[in-house]
């Protein structure tokens, strides 16, 4: 006797239908769109329930079906003390090329915040972020690789409140990168740099560029950066007087002990016949730590491996978790290259608007292996995988 075949899975869209009118649901969102890249729609719903206050609903839950098969809720709160509202899909655009699922939170107290997200079969991706209460606006942009905060102290008003934020005193924008290292093989573009230092001796990029991309590999990163110069300097010898007066590269990050940081700087530079060399310009505390491997993949790139346990950031006491999910990492280190003239530097290039001092830092976001943007935190609309038995009540938060 044949075996019966075994029957398809149900859709998303046939498993919603019917547990939302099983269950009295009411539906306030419902599209297509492709949030994992493969070509084909994924569903996206978004639901509440009446609670037995009249015109009191539930907060909403928003529900992702990948045409995969994979499934996943998220509600609750956000970036912060926001509760999630209904979502909404953006197109690519010239400032985007991908297609995004934006959710917006907000609070009583006047903050709001959006997430821009992605997904793979495990779960949210999260490609940028924003976030605004009384006192700052932090945008963090990992498509473009740009960060941004801006700080006030509103005498009269706050963007919060329904004022004019300009009757408040503004800050000029601190901005840097947000420098992406994707888990796959495929390194993110180059993130901007700025002529930090030397400005008045900058001719522009065709003077001299730098390029920097990086991958994550296991348990750690590597930076792969192109230099550009139009006199090129290579280092004498081997000696750390050589390699600063030489165009070179420096890394630098902090490291974290017993609760205070120290800042870490590493030169980067190659000799006339091609052989990299590499000194400790700022050592690490420890001081049997050996240099990273280099190696000059071309006479215009270098690629440097780093673990991830070196340049490892810290979540000072007081503040919010982590809004990324480990082996998502997030940590604080600037990239910038020095371009010399034999006699001494003539411009500094860097991930920083600022030059490097082991106080200001860029930002560098690093994906888990196999993705290309860092994964969302569990903590963050306290999101999960949903099964095809579970109900829609027992989703709401």
């Amino acid at each position: 006797m044949a075996t019966p075949a075994a029957s398809a899975p149900q859709s998303f869209g046939d498993w919603f239908d019917a547990r939302a009118k099983a269950e009295k649901a009411f539906v306030r969102v419902r599209f297509q769109v492709d949030l994992d890249g493969d070509d084909r729609d994924d569903d996206v719903a978004c639901y509440v329930f009446e609670t037995p206050k009249e015109w009191v609903t539930t907060a909403p839950v928003i529900l992702v079906g990948l045409a995969t098969g994979e499934r996943f809720a998220l509600r609750g709160q956000g970036l912060g003390p926001g509760f999630a509202e209904c979502p909404r899909s953006l197109l690519p655009s010239t400032m985007n090329p991908l297609k995004i699922l934006l959710i917006e939170m907000s609070a009583p107290t006047g903050f709001r915040a959006e997430a821009f997200l992605r997904f793979d079969k495990k779960g949210p991706l999260l490609t940028s972020s924003r976030t605004l209460d009384q006192r700052h606006i932090r945008i963090v942009d990992l498509v473009r690789q740009e960060a941004e905060l801006i700080s006030f102290e509103a005498s009269n008003a706050t963007p919060t409140d329904g004022g004019d934020i300009d009757s408040g005193q503004e800050s000029p924008p601190v901005r840097s990168s947000a420098m992406l290292a994707s888990g796959t093989k495929v390194p993110a573009p180059p993130a901007p740099v700025w002529p930090s230092w030397g400005q008045k001796d900058w001719a522009g990029f065709s003077d001299a560029n730098l390029k920097v991309q990086w991958l994550r590999k296991g348990d750690g990163v590597t930076l792969i950066a192109t230099l550009q110069d139009d006199h090129p300097v290579p280092a004498t010898d081997t000696r750390v007087k050589a390699i600063l007066a030489a165009d070179h590269l420096e890394l630098w990050w902090r490291e974290w002990n017993a609760g205070s940081a120290r800042p870490v700087r590493l030169g980067v530079a190659r000799t006339a016949d091609g052989k990299p060399v590499a000194t400790w310009l700022q050592p690490p505390d420890r001081k049997d730590t050996p240099l990273p491997p280099v190696r000059w993949t071309a006479p215009d790139r270098m690629e440097v491996d780093l673990p991830i346990s070196w340049i490892r950031g810290r979540t000072p006491a007081g503040t919010l978790p982590s809004d990324l999910e480990p082996p998502s990492e997030r940590t604080e280190l600037t990239v910038a290259f020095s371009d010399n003239d034999g006699r001494g530097p003539e411009t500094l290039l860097s991930t920083t608007p600022k030059r490097p001092d082991g106080e200001t830092f860029s930002f560098l976001f690093i994906a888990e292996p196999d993705c290309p943007f860092p994964r969302l935190s569990k903590r963050v609309l306290q999101w999960v995988p949903v099964s095809q038995g579970t109900t829609l009540r027992e989703l709401v938060w």
